[in-house]
C-alpha cells in the first residue's frame, strides 16, 4: 500500500510557529487575557527570525486566538478561537490524515443516511450523473477525483443540512490536493482499486435510490473506511501505520 507520507510538505516556519502557540494556548498555558511573550522573547523561544514570529502572530489573531494592543503587545482572547475551525498545519500528516477521515467517516455517513430520506429527483439525478461521469472516465483511464468529488457534494447538499453541506465542503477544500496525489500513486500500483471505489459508490447510491437510510449510511462509512487503507492510514479503527 502507497504510504501518503510521499506527497507531503513541511509546513512554513511561521505556521508551525502559530501551531505550537495554539495549542500553548488551548492547553492553558496561556490563559485567557494573559499576555504573550514579546515579539523578540518568541524569536528566540522558536530560534526564528521576528518576521516570521509576526506572521505567525498574524495568523493567530485572524484564528481569533489573540487580541493585539497598540504599545502593549498581544493577550490571549477572552475566548480564543470561538466560533472557529481550523485544520491545524502538522509535520505527522498521516497521523493528520487518518484523524481526519475518521471524522469524514462519522460525518459524511450521517449526509448519506439523511440524503436517502431527503433528496430530490434531481439531486438523485445528479448522483447518477456523476457515477456515468465517473464510469467514463475510469474506462478511457483517465483522472475521475472531480466526478468523485461532485459525487459527494451531491450527497452532502441532498442531506437538507446545510452545515453537513459547508462542512464536507471546507473538508474537500483542505484534503483535495493530498488525496488527489495519493489516490493517483495507489491507483498506479494497483489499477484494480479503482473499480472497487466505483463499486462502493454504486453502492452507496443503491441505497439512497432506494430510500433505505441505514444501508447508504452504512455503506457511506464503509467506503471512506476502505479508502483510509488504501490510501495507506490504517484502519479506521486500532493503530495507525
Amino acid at each position: 500500500m502507497t504510504s501518503i507520507t510521499t506527497v507531503t510538505r513541511a509546513p512554513r516556519l511561521s505556521d508551525e510557529v502559530a501551531r505550537q502557540l495554539a495549542a500553548a494556548i488551548r492547553t492553558g498555558e496561556f490563559a485567557p487575557g494573559a499576555r504573550l511573550p514579546s515579539e523578540k522573547e518568541l524569536a528566540e523561544r522558536f530560534d526564528v527570525s521576528r518576521m516570521v514570529v509576526r506572521e505567525a502572530m498574524s495568523r493567530l489573531k485572524s484564528d481569533e486566538l489573540i487580541d493585539t494592543r497598540q504599545g502593549l503587545g498581544a493577550f490571549v482572547a477572552a475566548e480564543p478561537g470561538r466560533g472557529l475551525f481550523r485544520l491545524e498545519p502538522d509535520p505527522a500528516a498521516v497521523k493528520d490524515l487518518h484523524d481526519i477521515f475518521q471524522l469524514r467517516v462519522a460525518v459524511e455517513g450521517a449526509a448519506a443516511g439523511l440524503a436517502a430520506v431527503r433528496a430530490s429527483r434531481s439531486e438523485l439525478a445528479m448522483m447518477r450523473a456523476c457515477l456515468h461521469d465517473m464510469n467514463i472516465a475510469i474506462a478511457g483511464k483517465e483522472d475521475d477525483v472531480a466526478a468523485d468529488n461532485r459525487f459527494h457534494a451531491t450527497i452532502a447538499r441532498a442531506s437538507r443540512n446545510p452545515y453537513f453541506d459547508r462542512f464536507l465542503t471546507f473538508l474537500g477544500a483542505n484534503l483535495h490536493g493530498s488525496i488527489a496525489r495519493a489516490r493517483s500513486n495507489t491507483a498506479a500500483r494497483h489499477p484494480e482499486s479503482v473499480l472497487a471505489v466505483q463499486a462502493e459508490h454504486e453502492a452507496v447510491f443503491a441505497a439512497i435510490e432506494q430510500r433505505n437510510a441505514p444501508a447508504a449510511e452504512a455503506a457511506m462509512r464503509g467506503h471512506l473506511s476502505a479508502a483510509m487503507e488504501r490510501l495507506g492510514l490504517g484502519p479506521f479503527t486500532g493503530s495507525r501505520s
